[in-house]
């Protein structure tokens, strides 16, 4: 991979290489976000004036987690998808 960082005619390409590390590493801060502000929602919930807001924070947490995870895999997938497009391209130009 380290080759691949010199490679001045970009034939060998580091992003899809990459990409499962950046999944991983968005999906642990998306959790850990989601967590917190569970966390967050319990101690509130705990409050006597404002126990409302803390329980929106609780329901809220996994639709938040659920959506940015959504929102992060449809981004990678596009990356993927054009990465792999050029990929095929490079097959099909190298039997020509």
């Amino acid at each position: 991979m380290i080759g691949a960082l010199f490679d001045t005619d970009f034939d060998h390409l580091v992003t899809p290489k990459l990409i499962k590390l950046w999944y991983v590493i968005a999906l642990l801060l998306i959790s850990m976000q989601c967590l917190i502000f569970l966390g967050f929602g319990l101690y509130v919930a705990s409050w006597d004036d404002f126990w409302a807001w803390g329980v929106i924070l609780v329901v809220a947490s996994p639709l938040v987690w659920l959506f940015e995870t959504l929102l992060v895999r449809i981004v990678m997938e596009a990356v993927v998808v054009r990465f792999k497009g050029v990929e095929h391209l490079r097959v099909i130009k190298d039997k020509i």
